[in-house]
């Protein structure tokens, strides 16, 4: 107990000693972006966090770097992958600072979080909010093709990552949205199987349409183990063996049936693993670490 009271008065002495010596405030600052050089982001995170606490207990002309810190201890909570902690933290920062020329790269740290939890409702929030906010351009045009590129992440809504990617007028993505725009255009033409063709296939021989899908060992089971069971039904009824034959003519004909939807289903995750592809090189297009939280760490004042 004695020593944990010792502690207590110890930490507290320090923090007066920091609140009223500025050089100590700059020091946490230092130390605190030196743990980020060095991708330490959980105790990074802690040092901007105890900077921005101290602040807020003090007078903050001796900390005139509260804003920038705010800033980055959310991103270093981002990094940490502290998801609710980093988003109270941005938040935070929007509450004390509405017209920050941080907010740009706020709401699009804020994107990157949600879209990294899953929250695709919630990133495509703060990219429309970004995108038709005009305050910075170029985090205006990182929104729009991230935009684009969730559109694109769900079939037929080429037409909105469209509309996204031509909005870009950014000089510094520019090129990377006309990529972009190449790959949505190239979509319709991709090489893709027809699902009806496949089942009529595999309806006149069964393991066809497995093999129009390009799953050959699929095709010769299924041709395989049809015809087995059809030269059993066969065989069965020619010696006069009527109940196996029925019981065998059963089970082909729902072995049939389900050769036809398996060449059908097959068929679809053909064209599926083929559109992901496409869209793996789509993505190829991207900004260099666009998909990173943390991307475009500019103090801009």
């Amino acid at each position: 107990m004695a020593k944990i009271l010792f502690c207590i008065i110890i930490s507290l002495i320090w923090a007066v000693d920091v609140r009223s010596d500025p050089r100590a405030s700059e020091a946490i600052f230092a130390y605190a972006a030196d743990l980020e050089n060095k991708n330490d982001h959980p105790r990074a995170a802690t040092e901007f966090g105890r900077y921005v606490f101290l602040a807020r207990q003090g007078s903050r002309e001796d900390f005139v770097r509260l804003e920038e810190a705010m800033y980055r201890h959310a991103v270093n909570l981002a990094h940490a992958k502290e998801t609710d902690a980093a988003l109270r933290a941005f938040s935070e920062l929007g509450a004390a600072y509405p017209k920050s020329p941080l907010i740009p790269q706020a709401l699009f740290q804020m994107g990157q979080v949600y879209e990294r939890s899953g929250a695709v409702g919630e990133a495509k929030q703060r990219y429309q909010r970004l995108a038709g906010m005009g305050m910075d351009t170029e985090f205006s045009a990182l929104s729009r093709l991230r935009l684009a590129w969730l559109a694109l992440r769900r079939p037929g809504e080429e037409t909105k990552a469209r509309e996204h990617l031509q909005a870009v007028t950014h000089p510094k993505y520019a090129d990377q949205a006309k990529g972009m725009l190449k790959g949505v255009e190239a979509l319709p033409n991709l090489p893709y199987k027809t699902p009806w063709l496949a089942g009529t296939m595999s309806a006149v021989l069964p393991g066809a349409g497995h093999l129009y899908a390009e799953r050959p060992r699929d095709a010769g089971f299924a041709f395989l183990s049809n015809g087995l069971l059809l030269a059993g039904t066969v065989q069965a009824f020619s010696k006069g063996i009527t109940g196996l034959g029925a019981a065998l003519s059963a089970v082909e004909l729902g072995w049939y049936s389900g050769t036809i939807f398996s060449a059908v289903n097959l068929t679809h995750k053909y064209n599926q693993r083929l559109r992901e592809d496409h869209l793996g090189n789509v993505a190829g297009s991207l900004p260099r670490g666009d998909n990173a939280v943390g991307v475009e760490m500019e103090w801009r004042y």
